[in-house]
């Protein structure tokens, strides 16, 4: 079990200021409640059993099950944390349970937002895919705005995750670095919370929610428009995005804080500290992210070992060096300086170096800027027909005949 203090979640609440508007964590099992359509997924080690996509029998709504043994303290950790966190870039807690009776053998669910456009790495894998064996100038690119969008929504994630500032915060960069240099700081306002696992199979997509009334009054909701991509890093035609995967999450006053800790994680996405772990360790993972996402490398960025490295390439992936100079690669000449020079600063191989989650949130902003003065976020924009298929229909609001319509998921 996790350690008292997340076990006390009701304390942990009151303390930090989590929302108390979430369903509480039930104490049996919720199978009569919700349907399972399919399995997402296998489980991933000996304590995770499997995911799933199920309807809520009474309201329609899809949502992912995660299935897992509440003998792992991980997963229950999870589970208490979803539930506990509220920001539109975080994957959303709905409904949890923990039954420990003896004739179910200890089982355990937490249910969560399902995200119909799936994931970065499937993204990624599909770019891939479609441009091998491609000229380099008949290529596929990801559109610049496009990853402007993904950077900072996830820059948006670890500025609440890690010092517990809400999207709408008007406080500068300077003030906020002031806040967060007294040691009280993560003891009575905010626990700083590591996510330690970010990837991009851990980033997913979902539709987002439209404005009513933009055919109609279209200059007032453009404003809105702007001001929802300035506060939340979400644009009407591109999908939200959600960072997902708490399992390997860890929060300051966690039992294990202090605990030396292994290699967890995914090594090809892991920090050149591995396996040490800090706030500059998920922005360096977030680096990795929009690299890859330049460079369409879906296997991560590590290194190939050296002609004369005599161990296997575990052990390659796990050595520090096989991090160097990853950032020199840039994200491509497609791509505008701004955006390498941001990338540039969250690879710094010393993680003292890096910009904390509040300055690349700035950086991020004033480098979108830049370089759209030059002309690099009005190149193509339009997702391939091949990425998502019919669900980039739903993404702008167009229905196509002769399909059901469905209850809108939460």
């Amino acid at each position: 079990m996790a350690d008292s203090r997340w076990a006390d979640n009701d304390r942990f609440k009151k303390e930090y200021g989590f929302p108390s508007d979430r369903r509480e964590i039930a104490t049996k099992d919720l199978e009569e409640k919700y349907l399972k359509i399919r399995p997402l997924g296998v489980g991933v080690g000996g304590l995770n059993e499997g995911i799933f996509l199920v309807r809520n029998k009474e309201t329609g709504r899809r949502y992912v099950q995660k299935e897992f043994d509440p003998r792992s303290k991980q997963l229950v950790r999870e589970l208490l944390l979803l539930q506990a966190l509220d920001h539109p870039n975080i994957i959303r807690y709905i409904d949890g349970f923990i039954d420990k009776t003896f004739w179910n053998h200890h089982r355990a669910s937490v249910y969560l937002q399902y995200c119909s456009f799936k994931s970065l790495q499937d993204m990624l894998e599909k770019y891939h895919k479609h441009n091998q064996n491609i000229p380099e100038h008949h290529r596929k690119y990801i559109s610049e705005q496009f990853i402007w969008h993904i950077f900072r929504s996830l820059a948006l994630a670890l500025q609440y995750l890690h010092f517990g500032v809400q999207p709408d915060d008007k406080r500068s960069p300077q003030e906020l670095d002031q806040l967060v240099k007294d040691p009280q700081y993560c003891r009575d306002v905010w626990p700083i919370i590591l996510h330690r696992d970010i990837k991009p199979d851990n980033i997913l997509f979902r539709k987002s929610q439209p404005v009513a009334g933009f055919i109609t009054e279209p200059r007032r909701f453009l404003k809105i428009f702007q001001r929802q991509k300035k506060i939340y890093g979400v644009f009407p035609q591109y999908p939200r995005v959600l960072l997902a995967d708490f399992g390997l999450a860890l929060a300051y006053n966690d039992e294990d804080w202090n605990v030396n800790r292994s290699f967890i994680g995914t090594l090809d996405w892991m920090p050149p500290e591995l396996p040490e772990a800090f706030v500059h360790s998920d922005v360096w993972a977030v680096g990795a992210v929009i690299l890859a996402l330049c460079r369409q490398m879906p296997n991560g960025v590590v290194k190939p070992p050296p002609a004369d490295w005599t161990q296997d390439a575990e052990a390659w992936s796990k050595h520090p060096d096989s991090r160097k100079g990853i950032r020199d690669h840039g994200v491509g000449k497609y791509y505008s300086p701004e955006l390498n020079n941001v990338v540039h600063e969250c690879l710094r191989f010393n993680p003292r170096n890096r910009p904390l989650a509040f300055k690349l949130l700035a950086m991020i902003n004033d480098g979108e800027k830049e370089a759209e003065k030059k002309g690099f976020l009005h190149r193509d924009e339009h997702f391939p027909r091949w990425l998502w298929g019919g669900a980039e229909d739903r993404l702008h609001g167009r229905r196509r005949t002769g399909r059901r319509k469905e209850k809108p998921d939460e």
